[in-house]
């Protein structure tokens, strides 16, 4: 949207502003590229903690938790209980570089990642199922049965 604003001493022109999410990141990214007017001349992302991002969602029987893990495999992945905690964890392998090779940038985050979370005292944790394709762990962890208190007569004595 577009709007030109006239007067006798200027003209103006206003554009609706569609500001992104904020990510510090991001933004010194931004602030180097204009410095160096060229992504070519930043230095190599050397990141070595990174963690995969996380959907957990819940219905009635259970809660499913997926997290983005491109470029491993299940065999790199760990998935561990530990009391009432969850802990998904692994490690991306730093990409060997041969002799000729040159990168101009690199964004992919290598080394180890750990995330954690507190499991509630609704889960089965006998009944815990995980999947690997595509990049994508899906682990399904199943609540314990509503089990209903049944009523019972007591005779007096």
């Amino acid at each position: 949207m577009k709007i030109k604003i006239t007067n006798k001493e200027s003209i103006m022109t206003l554009v609706k502003w569609t500001p992104r999410p904020m990510n510090i990141s991001n933004d010194f990214d931004d602030m180097f590229r204009t410095l160096f007017h060229s992504d070519w001349k930043n230095p190599l992302n050397t990141k070595t903690n990174w963690k995969p991002e996380i959907d957990i969602k819940e219905s009635d029987n259970l809660f499913q938790i997926k997290a983005d893990i491109p470029g491993l495999t299940k065999k790199d992945i760990k998935i561990s209980i530990k009391g009432d905690q969850l802990t998904i964890s692994g490690e991306r392998k730093k990409i060997i570089d041969i002799k000729n090779d040159h990168y101009h940038y690199r964004e992919r985050p290598v080394g180890k990642f750990n995330r954690s979370f507190n499991l509630p005292e609704s889960i089965n944790k006998d009944k815990i199922h995980a999947s690997f394709k595509n990049g994508i762990l899906s682990i399904e962890l199943e609540k314990h049965e509503e089990i209903v208190p049944k009523e019972m007569e007591i005779s007096i004595s």
